[in-house]
């Protein structure tokens, strides 16, 4: 993002930018509350390739499973390529009978590099009991975004978000611990997800090169983040269901960082404020104060500034 206008509270235009109005251009991008309406965004495009080098394969959820997707993801030629993004979950299968482990891989390089990657990929594809849900291949950009959640319908949900803080490699014991409470949740109603995001390592992922102090949501110096969904479409399973989500966070916060993006159910305890802008939430109450003080839009989420 380069610029943004906004029309806030006051009925005041704003065009800001990282050196017009930087305190505003700070809190739009990556805020819950919006400030205002904005009416223009200038974007630098990148050149889109053709396609992404997609895999997605799954096995029974064991230690020794779940481990070797880590792992992999954490060798240099995986770790090293900014183009490769691997998705390490615990998954149900689509009939919610048993528990999987899983791992999706996302290519985005253009297809001179598919040779690599199609190699790379093969060290998974030996691997006893392992199932290929898609076939290593380039596949459009819209199949990335919907292989997780493709067969997840409207329910309702439990979300949190956790990273695991510095360039490091994640806890086994961590790790077990994560796979012993995911195999030991009652499926159907209830479809639980766990994903271990790979963000590369801190010489090639500009997520390390994003620090609190650039935008309002900070997303902390992390080479993994850990999702949890958890969701159910039970009306009357939905307090159980998130209470079971709950468990499964608490299971993984032993060996993770709350903080960048953190999303909370009504009665989560803690500050949501501080859970979703760590050290940045003094600051951004002063530019609400400063920019919406009819405080129209101080309220999102279920937040109040």
């Amino acid at each position: 993002i380069l610029e943004v206008t906004i029309v806030t509270s006051d009925g005041q235009v704003h065009t800001c930018s990282k050196d017009v109005e930087p305190d505003l251009f700070f809190a739009v991008r990556g805020s819950a509350p919006n400030l205002g309406v904005v009416t223009e965004v200038k974007l630098r495009c990148y050149h889109k390739p053709d396609g992404a080098f997609c895999a997605l394969r799954a096995w029974p959820n064991t230690y020794e499973n779940f481990k070797r997707l880590i792992d992999w993801a954490d060798q240099p030629a995986v770790l090293n390529d900014p183009t490769i993004t691997p998705y390490v979950a615990m998954i149900p299968t689509p009939d919610l009978s048993a528990h999987l482990c899983a791992i999706h891989i996302v290519c985005v390089g253009d297809k001179s590099n598919d040779e690599k990657y199609r190699e790379l990929i093969g060290q998974l594809e030996g691997a006893e009991g392992g199932t290929p849900l898609l076939e290593a291949s380039r596949v459009p950009f819209s199949t990335p975004q919907t292989m997780f959640d493709a067969s997840q319908g409207r329910q309702y949900w439990y979300v949190s978000q956790n990273c695991f803080k510095g360039d490091l490699l994640l806890d086994d014991e961590g790790l077990k611990k994560a796979v012993e409470a995911f195999n030991k949740i009652q499926l159907n109603p209830t479809q639980p997800m766990v994903i271990y995001e790979q963000r590369g390592s801190k010489t090639t992922s500009k997520y390390h090169a994003f620090p609190s102090d650039s935008c309002a949501q900070p997303r902390y110096d992390q080479r993994w983040e850990c999702y949890v969904f958890f969701g159910t479409t039970d009306k009357d399973h939905a307090e159980t269901m998130r209470e079971q989500g709950r468990t499964m966070k608490a299971v993984i916060q032993q060996y993770a960082s709350e903080g960048g993006r953190c999303h909370l159910t009504k009665d989560e305890p803690g500050s949501r404020l501080e859970l979703f802008y760590g050290p940045n939430t003094t600051k951004l109450r002063d530019i609400i104060a400063k920019y919406d003080p009819h405080r129209l839009f101080a309220k999102c989420n279920g937040m109040e500034f």
